[in-house]
Order: C-alpha cells, then structure tokens, then sequence
C-alpha cells in the first residue's frame, strides 16, 4: 500500500514511441491525484521516460507533448524503411521539439528534482545526471539519454565534452536508492504501474532492470517502440495508459475507488475532439453528414482530457486524409524519383554533419588507437616471461631444472668449440655426442659437490 507520509519518487523506463503510453498516464494522474508528481521528490527518466519527467517536472502541457510525439510518429511512417530512412533524423525532431516547450529557467526548474539515466560511451557506465547548469545543458543530457546507437547514428552526442548514449543502455529504469519508488512501463510486467497480461504468459526477462514477461502481447510493444503504429493504435495506447492509471490510483486508495468515468454513450464527449461535422449548407441542401468519426472510434478516447482527445482525433483524420487520391497517385510515380531521395537526404545529413566532422574523427582516431593499446599490453602479458620453477616447485624439482640447463649450456659450449676446432663437414659427427656426455656428467658432479660439502660438515 502507498504511504503518503513517507518520501516516494517517480521513475520513468524507456520506451520510445510507446511513450505515447505515458501521456495516458499521466494525464490521468494530473486530473484526478495531482500531488502525486507535484510532490514527488524526484522523478528519474531513461530515453523516451527522461523526456516524460522533464515533461512532468517542468509542466510542459501534455497535450503539447502528445501533440509533438504524434507528428515524430507520423515523419516516421512516411518512410518506407520508417525511422531507419536516412532523410528521417529522430534527434533533431526531438531537440526542435524540446527548443519549443521548455521555458527559459527550465534547467532551474529541473536541478534536484529531474535525475536523466545516460551511458557513458567510453566504459559503458550509467550515470545520474540532476544538476544542470543552462537550459542548453538540460537539453543536450536529454539528447544524449535518447541516443540509440546505429537507431539514431553511429557518432554519439556529448554532454560536457564526453560521448553518452541511450540511459536504456546500461539502467532502462532507474531508481533511488533511499526511499521508496513508484516504478512506471508500458511493458506488462512487475512495474508498479504497467499494463495488465490478458494472454498466456510463457516467461519473464530482465531488460536493465525492466521487468517484461513474455507473451504476444509485450513482442507488439516492443515492435511499436521502435517502429510507431498507425494514429489509431497510439490513441488506443494513450488511452490504455490512463486506465492503467486510474486502477493504480484506486489499488492504493489514493482516490475513492467509486471515482466516476466518463460515460462512453454521452454524445457531448463522443464529439468534443472535432468540430462539428454538419453545418448550415448541408441541411439546406439536404445532404447527409458524411459518418461521424470514421477516422477514429471515439470509444477508445472517450476517458482521455478533451485536449489530448483532439490531438489524437487530429492525427487519426490527416492521416485519414492523406491516406486518400494523393497516396495513390504516388504509387504510379516513376521509380527514378524516388531513387533520388536517399542520395538527397544523405547529402543534407552530411551538411550538417561537416561543421562537427573534426570533433568527431578525433572522438573516432581516439577510441580506435585507445582499443589498439589495450590490445597490445594484452598480447604483451601473454607473450611475457614464464613463471619461475623456483617460485613454486619443491626444492628436489628446482634442483633438476639447474641441472638441465648447465646441461644445455655445457652442450652448447661444446658444439660452439666443435666448430671451430673442426671443419665444418664434420660437425655432426660422434665427437658431439661425446661431447655432449662429458658436459652431462661435469653437471652431474657441479651438483654432488654441495652435498658432498654439507656432509663433511
């Protein structure tokens, strides 16, 4: 049971797209228990969360950031290849997007409450990042904690001149070490606050401290965090997210557990997120009004806030409408036109990319001639010395050993005399051999004489 009287925290996992989820969440949390993020003491964010909790912790207006993550979605589905076409750059949609909703004194704001997950490129640590020193600050620790590599690129942003990527990397859901937190995931699984599995459940996995169970159910989930559903199926999600919600505010009595829904058959809330649709002209005409909500079921965003019931029932209908003549005219384009565009998108992303080229190629050069010396002194313990014989075999062992090698020196010493006493032809001849065995034996006796010597005394 929630404890109110105690500190708690808040905390965020990454989720990419299925952050759509946490609109729902949070929206519903806003209306109906408030307190609940306004005194929270901290609220931590990995990735898509980290953008959630600055969200929160700032007061950004959901209906604004719904508003944004639905136009990321929808640049991303005009591809064919979606978030992975060269022409769609997710992290400058996100920083132009964090450029126009955080306020001037967003980094005072942030600092102590706002804790953003990132993963340092260099030793593949997490870190906690809660002071920021400017809002340009706060922006770039947010980027750097939605940097998925080869996702997003292949050159990491930096944050105070050192290269981080995704928080998900290394914590996906971070969480304070004192007191308790209230752990949030769209993935159904252990999380405080997650998603109910309705199918059969096979097994459960840890993903950096992410609970996921394993079902067809959380395999969708995870598909739409990298690769965003249609306008219909977000809005469906945003909407799931605020009955997850509000079961978790009414298990923790947090709020009266009779706390009344919006009715779905009340018709003023079916058709608050569009205009309407019959106007003047047709009833003179007499026509019909085309059907209402054909684009969406207004059924599936019937709880959500008015203002994110008309995001969503914005996206769904420009989508609708773009679904239409164009979409096919399209289709029947020559090919030829549309095999320019890779090559066109690539050369603006080079554009952009020259004025950082000798950073990053020193980043690069670094990280290469860092690994070649790792490799090196590795090579060189292997190939080092062996251990001494005397450091750990018994004495009678180590006694053989010198043995062997005045042997092997006396025999050397002998074929080195050999050839110079003998003509070359003959050097492999008996005399080596005797050679040889008058060495063994000046060894035999260079090694009888100590003990001999310790006899006598």
């Amino acid at each position: 049971m929630f404890d109110l009287e105690k500190e708690w925290s808040i905390s965020f996992a990454g989720c990419g797209f299925m952050g759509i989820y946490y609109a729902g969440v949070s929206s519903c949390i806003l209306e109906r228990f408030p307190g609940f993020i306004q005194n929270a003491k901290r609220i931590y964010g990995a990735s898509a969360g980290s953008l959630m909790a600055a969200i929160l912790t700032l007061g950004v207006p959901l209906d604004k950031c719904c508003a944004d993550l639905m136009h990321m979605a929808r640049e991303a589905r005009k591809h064919k290849l979606g978030p992975l076409h060269p022409a769609y750059n997710l992290l400058q949609l996100v920083q132009d997007c964090l450029l126009r909703s955080l306020p001037e004194d967003a980094h005072v704001q942030a600092s102590g409450k706002l804790c953003v997950s990132l993963t340092r490129v260099s030793d593949g640590k997490n870190l906690l990042v809660s002071q920021f020193s400017s809002r340009e600050d706060l922006i770039q620790a947010l980027i750097c904690s939605c940097f998925v590599p080869l996702y997003c690129g292949v050159i990491p942003p930096t944050y105070k001149g050192v290269h981080y990527v995704d928080g998900a990397v290394s914590d996906n859901l971070p969480r304070c070490d004192q007191g308790n937190t209230i752990t949030i995931s769209p993935y159904a699984g252990e999380s405080d606050l997650c998603p109910r599995a309705t199918t059969l459940t096979f097994h459960e996995v840890r993903f950096n401290n992410v609970s996921i169970q394993v079902n067809s159910e959380n395999l969708y989930r995870v598909t739409s965090t990298f690769f965003p559903p249609d306008p219909e199926a977000m809005a469906e999600i945003c909407q799931n997210g605020y009955m997850d919600a509000l079961r978790f505010l009414q298990e923790n009595n947090l709020i009266s557990s009779e706390s009344p829904l919006r009715s779905l058959g009340n018709k003023e809330c079916e058709r608050a997120c569009c205009d309407p649709l019959e106007t003047g002209k047709s009833r003179e005409k007499g026509k019909q009004p085309p059907e209402d909500h054909h684009w969406l079921d207004p059924k599936s965003i019937v709880n959500l806030p008015v203002d994110i019931q008309k995001v969503l029932c914005k996206a769904c209908k420009e989508t609708h409408a773009a679904g239409g003549l164009f979409t096919h005219m399209t289709d029947y384009l020559p090919k030829k036109v549309t095999s320019y565009l890779p090559f066109e998108s690539l050369a603006q992303r080079v554009k952009g990319w020259i004025p950082d080229v000798p950073r990053d190629m020193n980043w690069l050069f670094g990280s290469a001639e860092g690994k070649q010396d790792l490799k090196v002194k590795a090579e060189d313990r292997l190939s080092g010395p062996a251990l001494r014989r005397c450091s750990s075999l018994p004495s009678d062992l180590h006694q053989w050993s010198q043995r062997n090698e005045v042997i092997k020196a006396l025999t050397l010493s002998a074929e080195v005399s050999s050839g110079f006493d003998e003509d070359p032809a003959k050097s492999s001849s008996p005399g080596a051999a005797g050679g040889w065995g008058l060495g063994r034996v000046v060894g035999w006796i260079q090694n009888l004489k100590p003990n001999k010597t310790s006899e006598l005394k």
